[in-house]
This record gives structure tokens, C-alpha cells and sequence, in this order.
């Protein structure tokens, strides 16, 4: 007798989003006139001499409506 065994299992894409807010720590009185003089060259100073930590984040989750997957084995 040949038994029909149906192997089945749920799939489903999600998709993950991860935002970064980064800041620096407070800038210096030159820092913030470098930067405020809107010239490209002395802001990239400015990125030079600071580090960015991260401040906050945020994770977004997306997903499908699962899909059934069924393998038939006629064994």
C-alpha cells in the first residue's frame, strides 16, 4: 500500500528597516562658525575634528501574508 505523506510549512518575506540618528557632542564656538559660514571646505574641518555616536534608533518590520509551501513525498 502506497500511504500519500504531505509535508507543509508557512514562509513569509520580511523586510527590516533599522534608522540611525547620530549626533556629535556640543561643537566648539569655532566649530559652529566654521560650520555656519556654509563653506563646503571648512564644514568637511569640522567633520574632521568630531565623531558621531549613535543618539537613537529606530527598527521597522514589514512583512508579506505568509504563502504555503506543501511537499508531496509518495512514499
Amino acid at each position: 500500500m502506497n500511504i500519500l505523506k504531505t509535508m507543509a510549512k508557512l514562509r513569509k518575506l520580511v523586510t527590516y528597516t533599522d534608522y540611525r540618528w547620530e549626533e556629535t557632542e556640543d561643537l566648539t564656538p569655532e566649530q559652529l562658525a566654521k560650520w555656519k559660514s556654509e563653506d563646503e571646505d571648512l564644514q568637511e574641518e569640522v567633520l574632521d575634528e568630531v565623531e558621531f555616536e549613535l543618539s537613537h534608533d529606530k527598527c521597522l518590520e514589514d512583512s508579506e501574508y505568509p504563502e504555503l509551501i506543501e511537499d508531496e513525498d509518495g512514499e
